[in-house]
């Protein structure tokens, strides 16, 4: 395997990864949210929540494109490094039940009560790159 994708499988195994979904509205604009307790699947896929707050956009967003990307950022890592893997990713389906929503809800619950996720999204990978934002500064846009 090449180096990105298996940074990305060291990072998600940790559990505490942050992950954010990329999507398209219709018309194309870019929408994101939080991918809750984001995990590789076997060798070509990954599992994430979204959570009950997010009114099922990412999910009538893939549906209607399957493509995406998740920017997945290393917790332990000094944060101002961010240091990440960014994964494009093909929409596979969605679980709204099963083992695996229930133990991402038991995940969530033991820190945020109340928080709920509503389904597991099934992505397969179709390229992992490493994400590392230009170490000279912050981009200033005018």
């Amino acid at each position: 395997m090449e180096a990105p994708f298996e940074r990305a499988r060291e990072i998600l195994d940790r559990r505490t990864a942050i992950a954010m979904l990329a999507t398209a509205k219709p018309g194309g604009r870019p929408e994101t949210c939080l991918l809750i307790a984001p995990q590789m699947i076997g060798e070509d896929q990954i599992a994430g929540g979204e959570e009950e707050a997010v009114s099922g956009n990412a999910f009538r967003n893939l549906r209607q494109s399957a493509p995406a990307s998740i920017l997945v950022l290393d917790p332990i890592m000094d944060p101002r490094a961010r240091d990440g893997v960014r994964i494009d990713v093909e929409f596979l389906g969605a679980e709204p039940d099963g083992e695996g929503l229930q133990h991402m809800n038991s995940w969530l619950a033991s820190f945020a009560p109340g928080r709920k996720v509503v389904r597991r999204l099934l992505f397969k990978i179709v390229h992992v790159e490493r994400y590392r934002p230009p170490q000279d500064g912050p981009v200033v846009i005018r």
